[in-house]
């Protein structure tokens, strides 16, 4: 970006959804400024700064959720979006297409195709010796020789160097179409070849790549043995490294239950890359404090003093993460008071043992945390009953109910992954449909019900004009499981309703 360093602080829009997502903490889908993180900052433009000279570059910056992993992949993805030598391509990991290598095959087709395709020819008429794009066809790059040589044939048209191109991503991959081309069907595994090849392409036309591939922990979520071959891959694809040039893979992943889980998951990857992992940490110096509250005030046109900010928050327990910290602070400017955690209210209220052998026992003896989105709702109906609340068309398979008392549709997601919403608005608005013209309900607001670690933003949603004629709040619920027990315990014991009402409350921000 003209005019700005790497890093530097980027000129921004404050929009209604920014604030929104700044104020809860969240991240914004462009995000402006990077408080704190100097070694990781520092890391990640020296390697940038190589990516036109040197080989192919791999980093993996770690965080517990919260610490702001994706907002610097998102930085990145701003910073450079009017860059025409480097663009940043921002993808999440896709548990189902767990080979980094093909995973980047496809990147590059989404995004490259036509450009490669006009790149071959131009390379052609220029007469350029393509086999140096292969590593002279020297060690196993020897296997797809005659591939290589039947691309950049002279005779070729557009559109079968389109359709050469796509037999080496593989979106063409049967037998019949190598043998129309008079080509040896290529296996899975040359695919690490011709990834090099593509790369190559683009270096030599003067385009350089940042690939930034977020929640990579969904993977072993899944599956660990898609975890491990994931890695696996990914170091087959380092061991190629010095056969590429230049382009840069940025991989991202939360990192809160075993920091030594690739090093546990594959040695021989973690020896090669571990000097390459960059800690994202949670912000703790009083410097980096006091620079984020700066940020803050700037955003919400706050004349707050930022020594009265950071003595509120001196005299308050330390923010777990930088997304609460952030929320914390947002709090503080606004005048609202500290939001204890659910730890903190249970063991004041002397229910934290109730509360645990509850969850324990739910979980256990009755297996009620497998398919939570079914059962979750009966224990709520019984709660909001016990206040008379009104409702319309509580439904657990649609997962949604309507609330009379503030004129709100409530919407539940569990799923914690960010491709569901698509799908999910498709069903709040068949919902809105049915409210207003089946029950002639004309309402004005929607509550959606997340997972916090699906990170959902308000910015995000802007693309969904549906949401222009509501006023919508999104509810970050820490923990389905919890919040279930909660209810389950006020069901259970009544004796124990009039101090779980609060924390209830506090819980959902009293959004229920």
């Amino acid at each position: 970006m003209q005019g700005h360093s790497l890093w530097d602080k980027i000129p921004q829009s404050k929009s209604d959804s920014f604030k929104a997502d700044i104020k809860e903490g969240k991240v914004p889908e462009l995000p402006y400024f990077i408080v704190d993180q100097n070694e990781a900052k520092t890391k990640i433009k020296t390697k940038i700064d190589d990516i036109k000279k040197g080989r192919f570059q791999t980093s993996i910056i770690t965080a517990n959720y919260g610490n702001g992993k994706t907002n610097i992949l998102k930085y990145l993805s701003l910073y450079y979006r009017s860059n025409d030598d480097i663009q940043v391509l921002y993808y999440r990991a896709d548990a189902d297409n767990y080979d980094i290598i093909l995973n980047l095959l496809r990147i590059i087709e989404d995004n490259y195709t036509n450009y490669i395709v006009e790149s071959v020819q131009a390379l052609v008429g220029e007469q350029f010796e393509h086999a140096s794009l292969a590593n002279n066809y020297k060690d196993n790059f020897g296997a797809i020789e005659q591939y290589t040589n039947k691309l950049f044939s002279s005779s070729n048209s557009l559109s079968e160097i389109k359709n050469l191109f796509y037999l080496g991503t593989g979106r063409l991959n049967s037998k019949r179409y190598f043998d129309k081309h008079d080509l040896r069907q290529l296996k899975d595994y040359e695919r690490r070849e011709i990834l090099v090849l593509f790369l190559n392409i683009l270096s030599q036309t003067g385009r350089f790549i940042i690939f930034c591939i977020d929640e990579v922990e969904k993977i072993r979520e899944k599956s660990k043995i898609r975890f491990s071959h994931f890695l696996t891959s990914l170091r087959e694809l380092i061991d190629l490294s010095n056969k590429v040039k230049g382009h840069y893979l940025i991989l991202a992943m939360t990192d809160s239950t075993d920091s030594n889980i690739i090093q546990i998951t594959n040695e021989a990857l973690y020896t090669r890359i571990y000097q390459h992992i960059i800690p994202i940490n949670p912000i703790s110096e009083k410097k980096d404090k006091i620079e984020l509250i700066e940020y803050l005030k700037e955003i919400f046109d706050s004349n707050e003093s930022t020594d009265d900010v950071l003595k509120k928050l001196s005299k308050e327990t330390d923010a777990i993460s930088n997304r609460l910290l952030i929320q914390r602070i947002s709090d503080i400017l606004f005048g609202k008071t500290e939001k204890k955690t659910l730890e903190t209210e249970l063991r004041e209220n002397s229910l934290l043992e109730i509360f645990s052998n509850t969850k324990k026992d739910l979980d256990i003896n009755v297996e009620a945390f497998k398919n939570l989105h079914r059962k979750f709702f009966d224990p709520l109906e019984y709660y909001l009953e016990s206040f008379n609340i009104k409702i319309e068309e509580f439904t657990s398979q649609l997962r949604y109910y309507y609330n009379y008392e503030t004129d709100t549709l409530c919407y539940f997601i569990f799923n914690n992954d960010l491709t569901v919403i698509d799908s999910e608005i498709q069903k709040i608005m068949s919902c809105t449909e049915y409210l207003n013209l089946d029950k002639k309900i004309d309402f004005k607001n929607i509550s959606l019900f997340v997972p916090a670690s699906m990170e959902l933003n308000y910015s995000y949603l802007e693309k969904y004009s549906f949401f222009d004629s509501f006023k919508l709040s999104i509810i970050d619920v820490e923990n389905f499981e919890d919040l279930f027990t909660l209810l389950e315990l006020y069901r259970q014991h009544f004796e124990h309703q009039i101090k779980l009402k609060p924390i209830i409350e506090n819980y959902t921000n009293s959004s229920l």
